[in-house]
């Protein structure tokens, strides 16, 4: 049984953040477990913090709590470290979480922090950076800008809609170039994913399975608000593969370039800049799971 916990906490995070936290440590606690808390307020200082940790041989986990942000950034500093990761899921979508089946209630996440199995797995890079499970460029990632720059946060699932409708009415679609194994194409709006899911736990790419080593691969064409209100509608009813202009492919590597204005997100931030070249990072990362993935 782990009972030293290195936990990393970002209290910017969903407004489930406070109860489930303190819900869960408070059962960590009770099974006198020895815990060390870090509290996060940029992005970045949870990676630092956990590198820390994770090279100081002291602990048997650290423990992200927060977002698939928090998260991102907590698996990066243990990225190819012995010492497993587990995750308090309390951010706005928490699509990482979902995807490895982690349980919502206090007792089965703080059983699984102390019992749960480890399962090591392969993780992606994008221009030498380490992430999770998505990179998107175009569209999504312009309605992650703007949910970023109008704090809606704290609304939870609502808080997607009005930036997903701006972005719908701002965000110019611009020529995408893309190459892979497979060859070279076009696209005016990409989605690389390791997961099945994707934010609202809409189904994305069925055959994604974070124990391989390789990507899917959504290519949008078509432009205009229509043609993405469309798109959206068949994500909406879990089958954007099958929509106008949509083409889903495996890869082993994704290389993306075009306009420097097109906006990236990475694992639900906006982060990075074209051009793209997406690989499997060499190091991987071990995760503590309720069950096998």
């Amino acid at each position: 049984m782990r009972t030293r916990f290195c936990i990393i906490h970002n209290p910017n995070a969903g407004s489930q953040t406070r109860r489930l936290y303190d819900a869960v440590l408070s059962r960590l606690k009770r099974s006198c477990s020895d815990i060390e808390v870090t509290e996060t307020a940029r992005r970045g200082e949870g990676m630092i913090a956990a590198e820390a940790a994770a090279k100081s041989g002291r602990f048997h986990a650290i423990v992200a709590v927060g977002g698939d942000g928090t998260v991102h950034d907590v698996a990066e500093g243990v990225l190819g470290q012995s010492t497993p990761m587990g995750i308090i899921p309390v951010g706005t979508a928490n699509v990482f979480s979902r995807e490895i089946g982690l349980p919502r209630s206090p007792e089965a996440l703080a059983s699984t922090l102390l019992r749960g199995c480890e399962r090591t797995i392969p993780v992606g890079e994008v221009n030498g950076r380490p992430f999770l499970f998505v990179v998107g460029i175009g569209f999504d990632a312009e309605a992650v800008r703007q949910f970023e720059l109008k704090g809606m946060r704290s609304l939870g699932w609502l808080g997607l809609v009005g930036p997903t409708l701006r972005a719908l009415v701002s965000h110019r679609d611009r020529l995408l170039q893309m190459e892979t194994e497979r060859g070279l194409t076009q696209a005016r709006w990409i989605i690389v994913t390791r997961t099945k899911r994707y934010a609202a736990n809409l189904m994305l790419a069925p055959t994604a399975d974070l124990n391989e080593a390789r990507f899917q691969v959504l290519s949008m064409k078509g432009s205009g608000p229509l043609m993405r209100l469309t798109q959206l509608s068949t994500l909406a009813i879990g089958g954007l593969r099958f929509g106008p202009g949509v083409t889903l492919e495996t890869a082993a590597w994704v290389k993306i370039g075009g306009d420097g204005l097109v906006p990236v997100q990475i694992d639900g931030e906006v982060l990075g800049d074209l051009p793209l070249d997406i690989r499997i990072h060499p190091k991987k990362l071990t995760l503590i799971l309720p069950h096998a993935i």
